[in-house]
């Protein structure tokens, strides 16, 4: 047995077994990778056929013994599955195959009709399919340079092996007997090299893609809970709002109680004042005309006072805070200093304790200190010993101040109604037009922050409050 003819033989079993890998491989793959393996396999397939054809026919040298057109064919069908393979593995567009093969299927028609008519000797034709080879390892540089760690330099290598092997044979470097070789290795190393890379690539692909799938399901998730926050977030402003509203009408209640009662009374009495003051001065009683008119002056106040309320009240409601460092000792101690100056702390001893800082609208936060602590001076001044304290505790929450007195109290069911516009619970006993603690929890919703109350019938009372972030 000849070497030529162990050569082929071996050469047909190497390259069977890559199509049999090749189809294997293929199946497990999806899209463009399993479709270059299909034609890289088919390639790989009538190549096994024409080695085995010519392990049979190969007796001698003597290259007329051997079917030339059957082998001349099936390798020229082999060039042309493999070049279909290879420019579907490089991801070449329609364009630029459509491109390659208006000069690759003449050139590859050209050298199958030379061979089976015997116009080009059996070497001429194989170093003509070098050109394919060239045409190859073009596309393999091409892919390197856009995917430069996939492993295509190899396949370069690898291509280039056939040239080489062609060009020593010529130049009698190699004996003619090793003419398979230069068949049969070339292609056996394009197709391990090829899929190997191909297998890696592919690896690459599916982990991106899983990367890409487990981001994706991240963002998803991420939207979901996004989605989640806003609508929790839409539900509390629902809730908020819902409560303000409430607030809202249960205010314009009380407020027209109010208006009927504290601004239409004194009005009403000015009126029927002013009508006896203008009897009296037409009747020369000006002493009585005086009184009369010291009474209207205290009803205007009253009403003006109202009206005031009324304002600060609507000013509250609208009000944005413009946050900023807040030395809060010291502001309450300036807010328990101006009370002392107006005279409305009287015989009250007011303590403010070290506060810490806080971000939050100064003038605002002045307002609410001034009407809680305001406040509670007033209810205290019916004891011996009256006593407010300013101070804070630390909570899970952050900081909670308070001010506390021991005044008359309340009772606690009536804890949720004293931050309600224009509500008394002691009546007429106390001056003010109930607005006062409803001005302070609009300031403390407005900072984010809470307002409540806690307090019994003569023991006194506290009124906390937290200005949120």
């Amino acid at each position: 047995m000849t070497t030529p003819v162990l050569l082929y033989a071996a050469g047909a079993l190497l390259e069977g077994w890559l199509a049999v890998m090749l189809g294997i491989s293929g199946r497990a793959l999806r899209g463009a990778d399993r479709r270059w393996m299909r034609w890289l396999a088919a390639g790989f397939a009538c190549n096994t056929a024409r080695s085995v054809l010519l392990s049979f026919g190969y007796s001698s040298l003597n290259l007329a013994d051997h079917p030339r057109a059957l082998t001349s064919t099936l390798a020229s069908v082999a060039l042309a599955l493999m070049t279909v393979a290879l420019m579907d593995y490089v991801e070449l567009g329609s364009r630029a195959k459509r491109r390659i093969w208006l000069f690759a299927g003449p050139l590859l028609a050209a050298i199958w009709l030379s061979a089976v008519l015997g116009w080009l000797p059996r070497g001429n034709a194989v170093l003509a399919a070098c050109i394919f080879f060239f045409g190859w390892a073009t596309l393999f540089v091409r892919a390197a340079r856009r995917e430069p760690h996939s492993g295509h330099a190899l396949v370069v290598l690898a291509v280039l092996t056939f040239p080489a092997i062609v060009v020593a044979l010529r130049l009698k470097l190699l004996p003619l007997e090793l003419l398979p070789i230069s068949e049969i290795v070339p292609l056996a190393a394009i197709g391990i090299a090829v899929l190997t890379t191909g297998l890696v690539r592919a690896h690459q692909r599916a982990l991106r893609a899983g990367e890409r799938t487990a981001q994706a399901l991240a963002a998803r998730q991420r939207a979901e809970s996004e989605l989640r926050a806003v609508n929790e977030s839409l539900e509390q402003r629902v809730a908020q709002r819902t409560a303000h509203l409430e607030e809202n009408i249960a205010g314009l209640e009380s407020f027209n109680r109010s208006v009927s009662h504290d601004l239409r009374g004194p009005l009403g009495g000015i009126a029927g004042l002013a009508g006896i003051a203008r009897a009296k001065v037409a009747e020369g009683h000006l002493d009585e005309a005086q009184t009369m008119l010291a009474a209207i002056e205290r009803q205007a106040d009253d009403s003006f006072a109202m009206v005031a309320a009324l304002l600060e009240l609507a000013r509250a409601g609208a009000a944005q805070p413009q946050r900023a460092p807040v030395d809060t000792t010291a502001l309450a101690g300036e807010v328990v200093a101006a009370l002392e100056a107006a005279g409305k702390t009287a015989s009250t001893q007011v303590v403010v304790q070290p506060l810490p800082d806080v971000e939050a609208d100064p003038e605002l936060l002045r307002q609410v200190f001034a009407n809680l602590v305001g406040n509670a001076c007033k209810f205290v001044r019916d004891r011996s010993a009256g006593r407010v304290e300013v101070g804070h505790a630390s909570t899970s929450n952050g900081h909670a101040y308070f001010v506390r007195d021991n005044g008359i109290g309340f009772a606690p069911a009536d804890a949720a109604r004293l931050f309600r516009p224009f509500e008394r619970l002691n009546g007429q006993r106390f001056e003010g037009a109930g607005v006062g603690l409803s001005i302070v929890k609009r300031i403390i919703d407005h900072h984010g922050g809470r307002v409540w109350a806690e307090g019994a019938p003569g023991a006194g009372a506290t009124f906390w409050f937290t200005l949120g972030g």
